[in-house]
């Protein structure tokens, strides 16, 4: 009878515990028998202010979220921001990875041809500054003729320069902070932008530059979907035009240009400092998480690769030499942009974050693969028949004779790979990962201090790096101690 109950007891403990997971997943599951609402994806920079721009709390805010959020309300889909770098978000929409860009992106004849916009949704122009010191010297930009002109890097002001102006010089920056950085060191000796941003970001960071002249001309700025997204496009245009009769853009401007908005909105005051130290830890998070998993896949990669490169020249061997000779000599940008952007063509689409792996795993691999070679190609041949002579196995001989001295010599140039490869993970920024170096150019693009948080995340990088390579030395030293490789 004892033994009757306690199995009776174990059978009831069992079926409750079977009805709780049971319970707990259709809990947690409960969303996949309701239909999910339709999302609305749409891109902009976040370093656009007061456009689109992080706030005090680290939310993004601007006219443009704004304008972005009611259009998904009145097309009734959930809203996703995708923060992307200027140079390479029409080629994120090209390739579908948006349905939208809701940047303040100007309506050009160029543009055009690859995109549809929407309708206007406000109307601005180019504005030429200058500093307040050559206000007697400098009134219209034909003053400027044979002088230095800074331009954001793939905004239409350094095409209407080349067009209009070819006796400037045109010097590209990735954003507006940098411009006011080489104008204060006079490098510059003016700058064109849009008027209403360049008031907004002169005004919020007390810098020294006033307008010079009329605006150059008028932009419309509009949303551009892709050329055959037509029914997107045509409740884009109805949701504009009812934001327009029912006063939404006349809410919306009096809240982001009026009177009182430069100065006194919650939203425009510098981040908090949890806010900042948040973002950058985040950013410094993933940029680990990155160079880890794509360090760990590219050594695991590399050894079989360097053993086949230092052997007979087979048949897999100049498919190895062929690869690393072509990602060795392409710019680590370029496969990037080939990874995230061409792999939906056939088929395949990948998050920011699995491209941004894949990509630094390959390219890691083709280095470290060829610093492997190098190591094996150091161990003198008589070690391998001095293995097969103690009538050691092939598999033997490398483990216990060849490896431990071709480690030895291959550590240190490994160790400068990994280091190389964590001051790589900056460029994932341009495929919309939220690394490190975003996150600072975002912070940076609010408080305009960017030697300060350029000097944190460079010290936040040697930290890490330097006991790094300090345990590669140690581990160094302790393969010498334990007899593997001749001194």
């Amino acid at each position: 009878m004892g033994i009757l109950n306690l199995q009776s007891r174990f059978f009831h403990k069992k079926q409750f515990l079977m009805i709780f997971v049971l319970a707990f997943l259709i809990i947690n599951n409960i969303n996949l028998f309701a239909k999910e609402k339709e999302t609305f994806t749409v891109a902009l920079t976040g370093k656009y202010p007061p456009f689109n721009f992080y706030s005090e709390k680290g939310k993004l805010v601007g006219f443009d979220v704004d304008t972005a959020k009611k259009i998904s309300k009145h097309l009734n889909r959930k809203l996703v921001i995708i923060p992307t770098e200027w140079d390479s978000i029409v080629a994120g929409l090209l390739f579908k990875k948006y349905d939208a860009i809701i940047g303040s992106m100007a309506i050009t004849p160029e543009r055009a041809k690859k995109v549809n916009f929407s309708i206007p949704y406000y109307i601005s122009g180019a504005q030429l500054f200058i500093h307040k010191k050559n206000r007697g010297k400098i009134k219209k930009i034909t003053d400027l003729y044979g002088k230095r002109v800074g331009v954001g890097l793939g905004e239409t002001y350094e095409h209407y320069l080349r067009k209009n102006h070819p006796s400037i010089e045109i010097a590209t920056y990735k954003s507006t902070v940098d411009i006011f950085m080489d104008m204060r060191n006079n490098r510059l000796d003016g700058f064109l932008t849009d008027r209403l941003v360049g008031l907004y970001q002169i005004k919020k960071g007390n810098m020294p530059f006033i307008q010079a002249g009329q605006l150059l001309y008028e932009e419309k700025m509009a949303i551009p979907v892709t050329l055959n997204n037509t029914e997107l496009l045509t409740n884009i245009n109805k949701a504009l035009v009812r934001m327009e009769k029912d006063g939404t853009f006349t809410k919306l401007n009096k809240k982001w240009f009026g009177s009182a908005s430069v100065s006194d909105s919650e939203a425009e005051k510098d981040m908090r400092t949890e806010v900042v130290i948040k973002k950058l830890a985040q950013g410094f998070a993933i940029t680990l998480f990155v160079a880890f998993f794509s360090i760990l896949f590219g050594f695991i990669l590399s050894v079989p690769s360097g053993i086949i490169l230092n052997s007979k020249k087979t048949f897999l061997y100049y498919v190895l030499r062929s690869s690393n000779d072509i990602i060795r000599g392409t710019p680590l940008l370029i496969q990037l942009f080939f990874v995230y952007f061409g792999t939906p063509q056939i088929g395949i689409t990948l998050t920011p974050i699995q491209a941004a792996i894949i990509t630094l795993t390959i390219n890691s691999s083709a280095y470290m693969s060829e610093v492997i070679r190098s190591g094996l190609m150091a161990v003198d041949h008589g070690q391998n028949l001095a293995g097969k002579a103690l009538g050691l196995t092939k598999l033997q001989v490398f483990r216990y004779v060849i490896w431990p001295q071709s480690f030895r010599v291959a550590l240190p140039p490994l160790v400068n790979s990994v280091v190389a490869l964590m001051k790589d993970t900056a460029l994932i920024a341009m495929i919309s990962v939220g690394e490190v170096i975003r996150e600072t150019q975002s912070i940076i693009s609010v408080t305009y201090n960017p030697i300060k948080y350029y000097f944190i995340v460079g010290a936040m990088f040697f930290v890490f790096t330097f006991p790094l390579m300090k345990m590669a030395n140690k581990l160094e030293n302790n393969i010498k101690k334990r007899g593997f490789t001749h001194a």
